[in-house]
């Protein structure tokens, strides 16, 4: 529970985090989107980050305005990566083709080792390139772990977005969905073995819901007829499960990043923790998670997966204040104070997810709100 403190020092002290991140965070967007649009629209979108971080450190609420500024990076993404498949009539030159995909680099990683093998073998330093995208990954993860699915992933936004809508659910998954929680698990590993037989991106040809609208490299109608089955079925998963069933389907069953980064993610320190001595086990929390990540027996300690991504929705539903962020599963000392309030291990995290996550969609939320206003001004 976090103490009390008068308004203007709450506000004064949300201010200075607020510009903690705001400042980083330009920084990164500036470079990023600078070198082919107004720096304009990185202000902008660090702005925003900005105002994130100050209601979140105001209010102590950190899912509700976590999933504003990730709802808004995913409708950007759709915006310039997406719409603009249909809209080039309008704006030829606004719109970009789809960026390297960071779900297509976990089932392909065996087809990476196999290339800078081969690449070492022959000295040719040209085919290095994709270890410079696995260095990024690694700084990531060591910097907010699970939290890139809940601060950066444009999939994320999309589901985490849409299974806000309902009010209730109109299909109930609780019963069933922990029993298939490694399905991604599963995913992950059988698409790494057949992408590296078949020295294809093998999930991106037949799962990946946003492939409907780009080049299949099989031909044969049977084949092709397959493809868009699949992935018919996967844009169902990304745009109507989340709507029924109020969780991130698609980020829970049928990501292989999801499980990649639940492996992973354990080299970082930030973790979401249940206090045993305050827990009643009333599972509100395994109710409100998105990803159904924590296990909840009546009576018992709430279990926290390794498929949590820290969204901090389960913080905000635990009537007891018996979950909080921490490093390793370890607390700092409270300290008095409004500033000192900010000492915890809960804004470390968000200074840390809130920065990279904002870094990292700099590469289309500035554009995007460049696109909108050439449309606008046509």
């Amino acid at each position: 529970m976090e103490a009390e403190v008068k308004p203007g020092e709450r506000a004064a002290a949300a201010g200075l985090f607020a510009a903690l991140v705001f400042v980083p965070a330009l920084v990164f967007a500036s470079v990023i989107a600078g070198r082919e649009i107004s720096r304009f629209y990185a202000l902008a979108w660090s702005l925003l980050a900005g105002a994130a971080a100050f209601a979140i450190a105001y209010t102590g609420r950190v899912s509700y305005f976590r999933r504003i500024f990730f709802g808004l990076s995913a409708a950007a993404f759709l915006v310039h990566f997406k719409l603009g498949l249909l809209s080039k009539a309008l704006a030829p030159s606004c719109f970009a083709d789809t960026p390297f995909c960071h779900i297509a680099m976990a089932p392909y990683f065996l087809n990476y080792l196999y290339q800078q093998y081969l690449a070492l073998m022959s000295g040719d330093w040209r085919l290095w390139g994709p270890l410079t995208l696995g260095a990024a990954w690694l700084f990531v993860t060591l910097a907010i772990g699970r939290g890139w699915c809940s601060w950066a992933c444009f999939y994320g936004g999309i589901d985490d977005s849409l299974s806000a809508l309902p009010g209730k659910p109109a299909l109930k998954i609780d019963r069933w969905a922990l029993k298939f929680r490694d399905f991604p698990a599963a995913l992950l590993i059988f698409f790494m073995l057949v992408s590296l037989a078949y020295m294809l991106p093998q999930y991106c040809l037949w799962l990946c819901p946003f492939k409907l609208t780009d080049t299949f490299l099989n031909q044969e109608g049977g084949l092709r007829a397959a493809q868009y089955g699949l992935m018919i079925l996967a844009l169902a998963a990304l745009l109507a499960a989340p709507v029924l069933t109020r969780r991130r389907f698609f980020c829970s069953f049928l990501c292989p990043f999801a499980a990649w980064q639940a492996f992973w993610g354990r080299l970082n320190p930030f973790r979401l923790s249940a206090d045993a001595a305050s827990c009643n086990g009333c599972a509100r929390c395994a109710g409100s998670c998105p990803v159904t990540a924590i296990k909840c027996e009546p009576g018992k300690t709430a279990e926290i997966l390794a498929y949590c991504n820290l969204c901090g929705q389960c913080l905000e539903a635990c009537p007891a204040s018996a979950l909080r962020y921490t490093v390793f599963g370890l607390e700092l000392p409270e300290r008095a104070g409004a500033l000192g309030r900010l000492a915890s291990v809960k804004y470390f995290y968000v200074f840390s997810a809130l920065t990279l996550g904002t870094a990292f969609t700099a590469f289309w939320v500035p554009a995007a709100m460049h696109d909108v206003v050439r449309l606008i001004a046509r």
